[in-house]
């Protein structure tokens, strides 16, 4: 019984470990640090009270749940952060999972050490042209591309500018300036805005890859 209680505990604990990593605030970290110390604590109560055996299923448990709790908590985070709140049932759900791989090499953090910025620069143009191929891989992307004429050097400009406009940033799993493209509703949604402000653009692709709507109430 006691083995069965843990390993709920467990379960809950790591969605909301997934559910902070998908939410804004100040105390983001704290929370993180103080969820996965509770993590570990529950696995060393399970090895001393139930055994070995026991201990290694809770290893396993968290392990899985950590996955498959992800995309719950994604949609739970989505819920939260809309406006109104808890009103929003529009969130599209995580990125396939080629997309999220080449999101994480896009979210570039300069090295302390200035002789490896090339090394930096030159896995982000990397992960720039994966990031091209996908989108030109997707027929729906590649469809929207083909009616209002825009080729790969213009997704390239588009997405530096929604990085320099301020939409580097992560909303419930998506990279945004990547999902941006990545996406036919998005990519319709940025190109038929080009010539406006590139500010409002981006801070309404955070809002739709938050909560399903671009920009508050809309």
């Amino acid at each position: 019984m006691m083995a069965y209680l843990i390993y709920a505990i467990l379960v809950i604990i790591v969605f909301l470990l997934n559910l902070n990593g998908f939410l804004r605030g100040a105390k983001k970290l704290q929370i993180d640090v103080v969820l996965r110390s509770i993590i570990i604590g529950t696995l060393i109560v399970s090895f001393l009270t139930t055994g070995w055996k026991y201990g290694i299923i809770a290893v396993g448990i968290a392990l899985v749940s950590i996955r498959f709790t992800r995309p719950i908590a994604a949609r739970a985070a989505s819920k939260l952060l809309s406006v109104p709140k808890g009103k929003s049932d529009k969130y599209i759900g995580l990125p396939p999972k080629a997309l999220e791989k080449i999101s994480k090499r896009l979210d570039i953090v300069l090295p302390s050490n200035p002789n490896h910025f090339d090394e930096v620069f030159q896995s982000a143009d990397s992960a720039e042209d994966a990031l091209f191929d996908y989108c030109e891989s997707q027929p729906a992307v590649k469809t929207v591309m083909e009616d209002f004429q825009v080729s790969r050097k213009d997704l390239k400009e588009i997405y530096s500018k929604l990085i320099a406009a301020g939409a580097g940033q992560w909303s419930c799993g998506h990279w945004v300036p990547a999902s941006a493209l990545a996406y036919p509703e998005s990519l319709k949604y940025v190109l038929s805005r080009r010539g406006s402000d590139i500010e409002e653009t981006s801070f309404n692709l955070i809002m739709y890859f938050e909560h399903g709507s671009f920009g508050i109430g809309i």
